[in-house]
C-alpha cells in the first residue's frame, strides 16, 4: 500500500497543505474572536454608562421607562436588559428572570445561557439602593464559531480535492519524463552507448540533472572507445613481436641440434625480445597510472639537471656502441618533481633519438622567466610534417619498417604524460636535419593531472 513515492506525495501534500492551512487559521480565529468579545464589551459599557447617566439626571422612574422603552422597540434585538428589586422582583426589562447561578456582586461580567439557547454576555451593576442592573448582549461568538467551522471543513475539503488533483496530474507528468530518462538509461546500459537522455529547451532541474548525466555519459564512452582502441592497438602492435618471439622459439626446438653457445645466445635473444614485451607492459601502466590520476602529486624538490646527466651518462655506452655521440649542456633546475618519473621521461627521450635519428644527439636544458625548457635533437632524417602532430599518441609509428619489432610505440606517449603531470607539455618539431623534442616544466609548481586522451 502507497509503496509507491509517487503516490505518498500526492497523498502527503494535500494533507500538508491543509495542516498548514489550519495552522494559519486558528491564529486568525482567535483574533477574531477576541476582536468580537472586546466589541460586545465595549457596546455593553456603553450602554451602562448611558443608563447611569439617566438614573442620576432624573431618578428611578426614569430608569425603568428608558428600560421599558427599549424592551417595548429595542433598537437592538441583541440587547438584554433586567432591572430588579433587592428581594429579586422584576422592575423592568426584556429578561423574564435572573440567569441561574449568576453572582449578583457589583461590577461582574458573566457569560450564561439564555432561556433560548444562546449565549449571553454582560455585566451586572448594583445600584445604592440594593437594586440590580443585568446589562447584557446575545453573543454573536456562537454564530460566528459555527460559521467557521463549517467554512473551514469546506476549505479543507476544497484544498485536499484540488491539491490531490494537482499532485496527482503533476506526479503523472514527473512519472512519465522519469519514464523516458529510465527508458534512456536502459537503453545505454544495453550497450548503445551514442544514446543520451532527452532534454527539453528551455529545462528545468531534470533536464539540468539529465544534462549532467549526458556529460557523464560522454565521458565514459571516450574511455570506453579509448579503451577498445588500445585493445586494439595493444593486439596489433604484439602481434608482431609475439610472432617473432615464437619463431625464435620455434627455430630453437625444430632446428638441428647446435653447441650450447649458439644455444645460450639463441636464448639470450629471446630473453631481450620477453624482457622488451615487459617493459612495453610496464610502460601501459605507468601511464595509465599518470592519466588517471592513480599517481601521487610529487612534494619534494628535484634537481632536474642531474636527473638529465644521470641519464646522459647511462646511455652514452649505448650511444658509443651503435657509433653515435651525446652532447649534453644543462643549467641547474630545481623544481618540485617526481624523479622517478623524470628520469623515466629523460630516458625515453634519448632512446628515441637514438633508435629513429642519428648522432649526434644534443641534450639541451635552460631555465626561463618561469619554466625550464629540455630540448633533445637528434641528426637523423627527421619525419614528415604531417606526421608531427601524431607523434605523441599511444602506439603511433611513422615508419613500421624502420621500428624495432619489439617497440611498442608508446615511449613519447609516456613522455608526453610525464611533462602534463607536471604541469608542462612537450611538442616536437623537425629541426633540419634532425628531430628535436622540446619539454616545458614549470618552475613554480607540478602535480596537475594529464589530460585525458
Amino acid at each position: 500500500m502507497l509503496r509507491s513515492p509517487f503516490q505518498r506525495f500526492a497523498l502527503a501534500l494535500p494533507l500538508t497543505v491543509s495542516c498548514i492551512v489550519a495552522l494559519v487559521f486558528l491564529p486568525l480565529y482567535r483574533e477574531a474572536e477576541t476582536l468580537i468579545r472586546t466589541e460586545v464589551h465595549a457596546a455593553i459599557e456603553q450602554e451602562l454608562l448611558t443608563l447611569d447617566a439617566h438614573l442620576h439626571a432624573r431618578g428611578m422612574a426614569a430608569l425603568v421607562q428608558e428600560l421599558d422603552d427599549r424592551a417595548a422597540a429595542p433598537l437592538d434585538a441583541d440587547a438584554v436588559y433586567r432591572l430588579e428589586a433587592a428581594d429579586g422582583t422584576r422592575l423592568a426589562g426584556n429578561l423574564s428572570a435572573w440567569p441561574a447561578g449568576l453572582d449578583a456582586r457589583d461590577d461582574t461580567w458573566f457569560r450564561v445561557v439564555g432561556a433560548d439557547g444562546q449565549f449571553i454576555e454582560g455585566k451586572v451593576f448594583v445600584l445604592f439602593g440594593g437594586q440590580r442592573l443585568l446589562v447584557g448582549r446575545r453573543s454573536p461568538l456562537a454564530g460566528f464559531r459555527r460559521g467557521m467551522i463549517v467554512r473551514l471543513i469546506g476549505s479543507a475539503l476544497l484544498i485536499v480535492v484540488v491539491t490531490a488533483l494537482a499532485s496527482t496530474l503533476f506526479m503523472r507528468y514527473l512519472h512519465r519524463r522519469l519514464g523516458r530518462l529510465a527508458d534512456d538509461v536502459d537503453a545505454i546500459h544495453r550497450g548503445h552507448l551514442s544514446r543520451r537522455l532527452r532534454t527539453r529547451t528551455p529545462g528545468d532541474e531534470l533536464d539540468a540533472l539529465a544534462i549532467r548525466f549526458n556529460a557523464a555519459f560522454d565521458e565514459i564512452e571516450q574511455l570506453v572507445d579509448a579503451t577498445r582502441h588500445v585493445s586494439s592497438a595493444l593486439a596489433h602492435d604484439m602481434r608482431r613481436p609475439l610472432i617473432a618471439l615464437r619463431q625464435s622459439l620455434d627455430e630453437i626446438l625444430a632446428g638441428p641440434p647446435v653447441s650450447e653457445a649458439v644455444l645460450h645466445h639463441r636464448l639470450g635473444a629471446v630473453s631481450a625480445q620477453v624482457d622488451q614485451l615487459l617493459q612495453t607492459f610496464a610502460a601501459l601502466l605507468r601511464l595509465g597510472r599518470l592519466e588517471s590520476g592513480a599517481w601521487a602529486a610529487p612534494t619534494q624538490s628535484c634537481a632536474v639537471d642531474e636527473v638529465v646527466l644521470d641519464m646522459v651518462e647511462l646511455h652514452r655506452p649505448l650511444a658509443e656502441a651503435m657509433g653515435c655521440s651525446i652532447v649534453a649542456d644543462c643549467q641547474a633546475v630545481t623544481l618540485h618533481g617526481d624523479r622517478q618519473l623524470l628520469a623515466q621521461m629523460v630516458s625515453n627521450l634519448l632512446e628515441n633519438a637514438l633508435r629513429h635519428g642519428a648522432g649526434p644527439i644534443d641534450v639541451q636544458l635552460r631555465v626561463a622567466h618561469d619554466h625550464a625548457d629540455l630540448q633533445v635533437r637528434d641528426h637523423g632524417n627527421g619525419v614528415p610534417d604531417s606526421a608531427l602532430p601524431r607523434l605523441f599518441e599511444r602506439f603511433y609509428q611513422v615508419d613500421d619498417a624502420r621500428g624495432d619489432p619489439g617497440h611498442g610505440g608508446v615511449g613519447l606517449t609516456l613522455v608526453r604524460a610525464i611533462a602534463r603531470f607536471h604541469g608542462g607539455d612537450a611538442q616536437a618539431h623537425n629541426a633540419h636535419p634532425g628531430l628535436s623534442i622540446r619539454v616545458r616544466l614549470p618552475t613554480g609548481g607540478a602535480g596537475e593531472s594529464p589530460p585525458a586522451h
